[in-house]
């Protein structure tokens, strides 16, 4: 499981390499030569959704996302069981939603033939990578929900495994 978090970790860790290129590249070009990257905006833009979406992925199974624990802290072991399985199958719940309205704006984008500006390329094809993403963020959060709720891992012990 460590190799999948760590490439989907790494897929995301690209993105946003490109996109600081990109950015930094557009600044120079806007401020010092009074030019500008043809649909720029659109890509830097595209490029922040996907690294977003493929980061979901890893947050959910390492549990790297916010929490506020002091209630939690301070429970006992069956209302902290509660809360771990209550938390983790609502967010497999979100997760499962998301997958499938992130999938089904890649078919109404692709449906409508949306076009970038100045190059003309088609936006569907950065959605359908960011929804990638958003499925490969549903399949850590299955597993994490099962690691939890049915394999009964703790989240202090890295969900058992």
């Amino acid at each position: 499981m460590e190799k999948i978090s760590t490439t989907i970790e790494r897929t995301a860790g690209y993105f946003i390499g490109v996109l600081a290129v990109i950015t930094f590249a557009a600044a120079v070009l806007r401020y010092v030569f009074n030019a500008f990257i043809p649909d720029g905006f659109i890509v830097a833009q595209t490029l922040q959704g996907i690294a977003i979406c493929w980061g979901f992925g890893t947050a959910i199974y390492a549990d790297r996302h916010i929490t506020v624990d002091i209630i939690y802290a301070s429970a006992g072991a069956g209302f902290r069981r509660v809360c771990d399985v209550t938390s983790y199958v609502l967010n497999f719940l979100f997760m499962v939603l998301f997958a499938y309205a992130s999938v089904f704006k890649v078919f109404d984008i692709r449906a409508a033939g949306e076009i970038s500006d100045d190059l003309r390329f088609p936006l569907w094809i950065g959605y359908s990578l960011a929804a990638l993403g958003i499925v490969a963020a549903l399949v850590m959060a299955g597993i994490r929900t099962w690691q939890v709720v049915v394999q009964h891992g703790s989240v202090k012990d890295g969900g058992g495994h």
